[in-house]
């Protein structure tokens, strides 16, 4: 009997010493769940076009940057605001794509700016992302912006810089191209963007978020970005898809390149080019301005 209590006293004792070191084990390990730090992700939101009274699908994603890919953060819950107020929620799938379902209540033209953020969680961070609904009227007609028409010209290797530049590896915007494109948007055209890659200074921008930020510094007018992949071929089938879509009413184009000008007048569309270019780089059709005060005279 004393030989068993002197056993239990034995044991006791050890678990008695054991009983902080153990609390303390896990209090670090819930110390170090808790303190975890959340995985830093990126939100993006698409541009969107629909017909007016229509219901749009703006698509979002959301990802997390490794060092040679993106990997898609699903099960997040999204939210889209419009005007400030939440319309819609939405959850990632396994690509960390998500969609929202819209449409606006007001019939006419509208081009409206999008909001899409994460919901709070103990396991994301992401800053909140914008993007462009148009909500458009077909009759209206579209006008396809080469953005490199919009950059000014870079000067002569021997010249000095300008004092204006668009930022740092940003461009500069031509002059009077935001005056004069207001204009025509004002009330009869609505703007598409087109960012073309290879087509626009080397590095210039690394995202469409860059793309719009660039458009707003620079005061042009609100407009859907369509970035295509290089080639004439990709410019083609973007094309075709609007028409698909029933944009019948895209007509007409400003650029700078022979390449754009080829495709858009492959397309019957009419096409402006500025600036004016050395005689023989461009198709026969195409109209050519000095700069972009001559443009209106050419549509």
């Amino acid at each position: 009997m004393q030989a068993r209590q002197a056993f239990a006293h034995r044991v006791f004792g050890a678990l008695a010493v054991l009983a902080p070191w153990a609390f303390l084990q896990c209090a670090i390990a819930d110390g170090e769940v808790q303190g975890a730090e959340k995985i830093e992700g990126t939100l993006s939101v698409n541009d969107t076009l629909v017909v007016s009274g229509e219901t749009a699908r703006i698509e979002a994603k959301l990802v997390r940057s490794g060092l040679l890919s993106e990997t898609g953060l699903g099960g997040e819950r999204l939210e889209l605001l419009i005007e400030g107020k939440v319309v819609a929620t939405a959850m990632t799938g396994g690509d960390g794509r998500a969609f929202f379902d819209y449409r606006h209540p007001r019939k006419g033209n509208h081009t409206l700016t999008v909001t899409v953020r994460l919901v709070p969680n103990p396991r994301v961070l992401a800053p909140a992302a914008t993007g462009t609904l148009a909500v458009w009227e077909r009759r209206r007609p579209i006008l396809l912006v080469e953005l490199a028409a919009l950059f000014e010209e870079p000067p002569a290797p021997f010249l000095p810089l300008p004092l204006e530049i668009g930022g740092p590896g940003r461009p500069a915007a031509a002059p009077d191209a935001a005056d004069e494109l207001a204009r025509l948007t004002k009330f009869y055209y609505n703007p598409v963007y087109l960012a073309w890659p290879g087509k626009e200074p080397s590095g210039s921008f690394g995202s469409t978020d860059e793309i719009r930020a660039w458009l707003r510094d620079h005061k042009f007018p609100d407009g859907v970005v369509m970035t295509v992949r290089p080639g004439q071929d990709a410019l083609k089938t973007a094309l075709d898809e609007l028409k698909a879509q029933g944009w019948a009413s895209l007509k007409s184009g400003i650029g700078r390149t022979r390449g754009f000008a080829e495709v858009l007048l492959d397309h019957r569309l009419e096409v402006v080019i500025v600036p004016e270019s050395r005689r023989g780089e461009l198709p026969r059709k195409a109209k050519v301005a000095k700069d972009w005060k001559e443009v209106r005279k050419k549509l």
